[in-house]
């Protein structure tokens, strides 16, 4: 066994254990390099009602993952198209908006006033009910006054989209972003659901069913599976693709995906909130998380580091200074959400990612 397999086995082993632990039912894994593109698949996919063993082409709900790689990378594709800036108003393109001081650029670095979410979603009846109550809901805080994680804001950004481009979410970003990216198994709504990790049992008034091939997320389930921020399923495999896109400056397989200036802005960090005396700072991008404190992708990663997790068990890291990316799905929430060891595991393995993988170890 060589240098790099015995490594691999060492991250292997981080995870089995916290599979042993009951972190997680499993998992799979992409690990990129500016040399190597290694996935692993661990552990189980189903543990109720029956158990199923997983493998590498299983589908994950990415849940908030899909905030950074469908919503995020959409709108950075209309800004390369011209139709779009980042300060115009969110008004300008969703009419029922009410605050027209609201910007794309405080929606995209969560710092607009919208609070998280819609109180008791689990109890909406319809997509119109459910764009009634986002419209309807009042500003919390002062705009560009402190950073509020928001969920509405990412499903009006998804609504940009849509009335920017006149298509679909999901056709917009399977056309510009997925089919680009030979994406082939990245979707919402996915048509197979046998390929997909269960998440969990729900049971309230509008399912009552372990959630297979439907997103887990209940404001995107009344939405149609389809939502800015969150419904996006996905693979390891398609992952890797994205990663190295971003690590080789916008270009996949000898295409242009984004501009190398585009890049360069998603590893920009747009806001920050001091903590206490800690350098490591509260910090975000456009969508992206960059670096930070309590930063999922360790304690080692470079200040250029954009990364994101999502609820479901999914976490997504790019480390441009050590040439590094990492994304493991897991459906954590399989059979219930009571459980969040996967927490402070992230950075665990994100420390050995960086430690053992990344380019400025080795040389480079």
């Amino acid at each position: 066994m060589n240098n790099f397999q015995e490594k691999i086995k060492g991250l292997d082993e981080l995870i089995n254990n916290a599979i042993n632990d009951e972190a997680f039912p499993g998992a799979n894994y992409c690990l990129v390099t500016t040399d190597e593109v290694t996935f692993n698949s661990l552990g189980k996919k189903a543990l109720v009602p029956n158990v199923e063993d997983n493998n590498i082409d299983t589908l994950y709900d990415m849940a908030s993952c899909t905030k950074v790689i469908s919503t995020t990378s959409c709108i950075f594709k209309l800004l390369e198209q011209g139709k779009l800036r980042l300060y115009d108003s969110v008004k300008l393109y969703v009419n029922r908006f009410r605050y027209p001081d609201v910007t794309i650029w405080d929606l995209m670095t969560h710092s607009s006033g919208l609070p998280s979410g819609v109180a008791r979603s689990n109890r909406l009846k319809s997509r119109e009910e459910a764009l009634e109550k986002i419209f309807d809901t009042q500003l919390v805080y002062e705009k560009n006054s402190k950073i509020v994680y928001s969920d509405l804001g990412f499903i009006l950004l998804g609504l940009v989209v849509e009335n920017i481009s006149k298509m679909k979410l999901e056709d917009f970003a399977k056309e510009y972003i997925f089919d680009p990216l030979e994406m082939y198994d990245t979707s919402y709504n996915p048509s197979d659901i046998f390929r997909c990790a269960p998440t969990e049992k729900r049971e309230d008034e509008v399912v009552n069913a372990i959630l297979r091939g439907k997103v887990h997320d209940e404001m995107a389930y009344i939405l149609g599976g389809v939502a800015g921020h969150a419904g996006l399923f996905s693979c390891v495999k398609d992952l890797s693709h994205f990663i190295k896109m971003i690590l080789n400056d916008g270009v996949y397989n000898g295409k242009q995906i984004f501009s190398r200036a585009t890049i360069d802005l998603m590893f920009t960090p747009q806001v920050r909130v001091p903590n206490g005396v800690s350098l490591d700072l509260n910090q975000r991008g456009l969508g992206w998380i960059v670096k930070g404190d309590f930063c999922s992708a360790g304690d080692l990663a470079s200040e250029q580091t954009i990364l994101h997790t999502g609820f479901t068990g999914t976490n997504i890291f790019v480390d441009r200074v050590n040439k590094v990316g990492f994304a493991m799905l897991t459906n954590r929430v399989h059979p219930t959400r009571n459980n969040m060891k996967i927490i402070p595991l992230r950075g665990r393995i994100g420390n050995y990612v960086i430690a053992n993988f990344g380019g400025r170890n080795n040389g480079n």
